[in-house]
């Protein structure tokens, strides 16, 4: 199974088979919202030929290479799919490779344009990365035979995807280093935000196993930030996210240091709204640069 760190270089680094040789494109913008009107046009050109070739002959196969073998579309609602989560901002590593291969078969732009048509067009969400992650390497789903519905993986609420499936981390002395921990960004009440609204954000960070420090400093983590910031002197995880504004920031990983926020009355931990096993930390995310409130919900390696 795919580490957080090594299934975000598989974004990193997809490799596209064409008969003129291979390109390697980067999928790390940050992508939040439907997809644009190049990917309207890509989607309705391909799915279009797909079901005309299946008039003329009904065995017909779109056969692509992706991650290195050939795979074949024999329904065109699978692959109409796998190009919405790609240009939408939820696809898997597999899902993009299908989208910026079509992209040049379908001559809506060239090999040596590719990793710009990537950046103007492409990218993934916080769930994007995070709900590819734990639907295919935690759950052994297997694409495309196996991709996720509505309220699945990439499209799940993040309050869910923690509260419902991962063991609450009980304060800083609790927390796991070689374990998957995964983060969820708490409201002012103390809520997991389930998704972006208007009224509030959200976002969900994994940690990578086993890169962890028992009290930041700057020889091994945080080097070169103002030490004014607050941010020494705390445990540290290395995590990985794809965090906004909109196609800026994007697929990231970054040293976090916790602390725990305590009740003013009690001095206890605070916790989550209705979910008293889950308590509320004060992170400060390095690709960021910024404070910001978590739960934390942890998965064996």
């Amino acid at each position: 199974m795919a580490s957080a760190l090594s299934y975000a270089e598989r974004y990193r680094n997809l490799t596209l088979a064409f008969d003129e040789g291979p390109v390697t494109v980067r999928i790390e913008r940050y992508h939040l919202g439907v997809w644009d009107t190049e990917a309207d046009h890509l989607i309705d050109d391909a799915t279009g030929d797909f079901q005309q070739q299946r008039k003329k002959n009904p065995r017909h196969t779109l056969t692509l290479t992706v991650s290195g073998k050939r795979v074949e579309f024999n329904d065109v609602n699978v692959l109409r799919r796998s190009l919405q989560f790609a240009f939408e901002g939820k696809g898997s590593p597999e899902d993009c490779q299908v989208g910026a291969q079509l992209a040049v078969l379908r001559k809506r732009t060239t090999r040596a344009n590719l990793q710009r048509y990537c950046d103007d067009h492409m990218g993934l969400d916080c769930t994007g990365f995070v709900g590819n992650f734990l639907w295919y390497e935690r759950g052994g789903k297997s694409w495309p035979d196996q991709m996720p519905k509505a309220n699945e993986g990439p499209h799940a609420l993040i309050d869910d995807l923690i509260l419902k499936g991962t063991t609450p981390v009980a304060g800083l002395g609790s927390i796991q280093p070689g374990a998957l921990n995964v983060f969820g960004l708490v409201d002012g009440q103390n809520r997991v935000v389930p998704r972006d609204s208007k009224a509030a954000h959200a976002h969900i960070v994994i940690s990578e196993p086993g890169r962890f420090t028992a009290s930041s400093f700057v020889a091994n983590s945080f080097g070169g930030l103002d030490p004014n910031l607050g941010i020494y002197g705390h445990p540290g995880l290395i995590c990985v996210e794809s965090t906004g504004p909109q196609k800026a920031i994007g697929l990231k990983d970054s040293w976090y240091a916790l602390t725990e926020v305590l009740d003013k009355k009690t001095n206890k931990i605070q916790s989550v709204h209705g979910h008293p096993t889950y308590k509320i930390f004060r992170v400060y995310r390095g690709s960021k640069r910024k404070w910001d409130t978590f739960t934390i919900g942890s998965l064996p390696a």
